[in-house]
């Protein structure tokens, strides 16, 4: 795509090969405009609304949905030509830089921003070092989408190394607010493997405070521990908590309590049936009812 450096307006030019005649375009277009893009599209995530088309495969004279329908199917299946001019809210220039570790690639980006435009950058912190801060997730209708990937180390902002998740968030909406502009260094992983902790930054430059582990957050909390047994004064050995809360809500009586003692005693899986009178309700008659619990020893 080649940009206008002197205004948002951004010629574009996308190829897409379709393999079959049959094509979902489900796309809107009046006086030569997109107007809507369907989520059914095949062109979702090509085309984007508010996109003036120049050409389909040449042609230039697109000015209705027809029009535009009429100009893919002509070359289907085969590969389809749309030259277009976008309104961007955002420019982006990429310059590449050398990698500071095996198997990475840096880049610097800058952004520059039209007035109130959102970043679409969302930034979280790595789980096992919270110092590396990453990129959690890029807004897929966002221009940074094409620039920046999800699992990105975020190693500057500006000219500052970010050891802490919300410094860099504060450093990147203060720079996007005041400026309209801001400059990002990012390193990612140029194989399957995923990044570990990011190095410390060269003595003597300038970096954010190290944040501070916080607990519930991004760290990783160990497993629950099982439930223990509760002791119960009228017996001189733990019962499993599920089984006193079997006993809690059926009203189990004290002589029953003491069958199952008997069997977690000593047998360590049995099959109990056991006989209680159920809780009185006005509209059911009171009897005797018989329930099987499964209980679990200590």
């Amino acid at each position: 795509m080649t940009t206008n450096n002197n205004s948002f307006h951004v010629k574009g030019k996308e190829e897409v090969q379709f393999e079959r005649k049959n094509v979902v375009v489900a796309c809107d277009v009046v006086n030569g405009k997109i107007i809507y893009v369907d989520v059914s599209s095949q062109l979702m995530g090509v085309l984007f609304a508010g996109d003036e088309i120049l050409n389909v495969n040449g042609e230039t004279n697109i000015k209705t949905t027809a029009d535009f329908i009429r100009a893919i199917s002509a070359k289907l299946p085969g590969k389809v030509t749309i030259e277009f001019m976008r309104d961007d809210h955002c420019l982006v220039t990429e310059k590449p830089l050398p990698p500071r570790r095996p198997n990475t690639q840096m880049v610097e980006l800058t952004f520059t921003y039209r007035g109130g435009a959102a970043t679409g950058i969302i930034i979280h912190r790595m789980a096992v070092d919270p110092k590396t801060v990453t990129i959690s997730m890029v807004q897929s209708a966002s221009n940074a989408c094409h620039y920046v990937k999800g699992g990105d180390i975020l190693v500057k902002v500006n000219d500052i190394y970010v050891l802490d998740r919300d410094s860099a968030r504060k450093l990147l909406y203060a720079s996007v607010n005041n400026t309209k502009t801001v400059r990002l260094t990012l390193e990612r992983s140029t194989n399957t493997d995923p990044l570990g902790p990011a190095p410390l930054p060269p003595d003597g430059a300038q970096s954010t405070a190290v944040g501070v582990k916080k607990a519930g957050n991004s760290v990783m909390l160990p497993p629950p521990k099982p439930p223990q047994g509760k002791a119960n004064k009228q017996f001189d050995v733990l019962l499993p908590s599920d089984v006193l809360e079997i006993m809690k809500t059926n009203k189990i009586s004290t002589r029953n309590r003491a069958r199952i003692l008997h069997v977690l005693s000593n047998q360590p899986l049995h099959q109990l049936q056991l006989q209680f009178q159920p809780p009185c309700h006005r509209s059911l008659p009171q009897k005797f009812v018989s329930h099987t619990f499964r209980l679990r020893s200590p």
